[in-house]
């Protein structure tokens, strides 16, 4: 299970922090409150790994299912082939 949490750079070490931290774990210096421009979310780009996968995935059915129609149709359309009799050796 993954958490994410916001973060935040110290100004003074610039290393990610809690965005809610008081002192810096460190540096150990205490920390100006927290400003909406400082606060970053840990940003992750598994969500288009997602969309992509389920993309593909959506495409190869749809042109599977065309295929197969297409198919289809043909079997519909053509007469049936018979064998030939073959005569048996002399």
């Amino acid at each position: 299970m993954v958490i994410t949490m916001r973060t935040r750079i110290c100004p003074f070490c610039k290393e990610d922090i809690h965005s809610q931290a008081l002192v810096c774990r460190y540096c150990t210096r205490d920390l100006p409150p927290p400003a909406h421009q400082q606060i970053r979310k840990q940003t992750s780009y598994y969500w288009l790994a997602a969309i992509t996968a389920a993309g593909i995935i959506v495409s190869g059915a749809a042109f599977l299912a065309s295929e197969f129609l297409r198919e289809r149709k043909n079997w519909l359309t053509e007469p049936p082939r018979r064998p030939k009799p073959q005569n048996p050796p002399d």
